[in-house]
């Protein structure tokens, strides 16, 4: 190679390491400049490296009750007590998360549908819609989210309220604009709407 070429392809790889710096460093502030309870580590650990997918079939997703898994979801998960943007901000005092969640017939605390499989769902779902989670089990909508939503390939996001990542075995994580640092796609149907 000649000395311009070998200048060239410096210059390309230098360009190459400086973008996916940048990229690293956005993804992290971005996943962890929320403030955490001392008490209440949140879990640094990466999903699980089963098959990974980046396209989605497209579905459109129909909320009414079935008992055949017809729908796509992404699942991710929130736990208010380590504050926002797990609660939202006008809720937390710099200690302790004050939301009031619904399942559409009573409103209580969020730590009340904390040990209840509870989930925040898109609003094209009614409160109190049960999803049963393919591998996983049923989770009731309680809650909405401002990310929470059918996305153009037709899955839509369960956020889950637990502290812990969702782990599904041999399940399929999807990565992508929506979901960069990965999520589990997975089969739900509608058990109650």
């Amino acid at each position: 190679m000649r000395q311009r070429e070998m200048f060239v392809i410096a210059i390309a790889l230098s360009i190459l390491a400086g973008f996916l710096t940048g990229l690293f460093l956005w993804n992290y502030f971005r996943e962890y400049d929320a403030p955490v309870l001392a008490s209440v580590a949140e879990p640094t650990s990466t999903l699980p490296n089963p098959a990974v997918s980046t396209v989605m079939p497209t579905i459109t997703p129909t909320p009414t009750a079935t008992n055949a898994p017809q729908l796509r979801a992404r699942l991710s998960h929130y736990w208010p007590a380590w504050g926002p943007p797990n609660c939202i901000g006008i809720n937390w005092d710099g200690v302790t998360c004050a939301s009031l969640l619904t399942d559409s017939k009573q409103w209580q605390h969020w730590s009340y549908y904390a040990d209840k499989q509870s989930t925040a769902c898109p609003k094209e779902f009614k409160l109190g819609t049960i999803f049963r989670i393919e591998g996983y089990g049923d989770y009731k909508c309680v809650d909405r989210g401002g990310a929470i939503n059918i996305l153009p390939d037709g899955t839509f996001f369960l956020d889950l309220m637990t502290p812990h990542i969702p782990y599904i075995k041999g399940g399929e994580v999807v990565r992508d604009q929506y979901s960069p640092m990965g999520s589990y796609a997975v089969n739900v149907s509608i058990v109650k709407n």
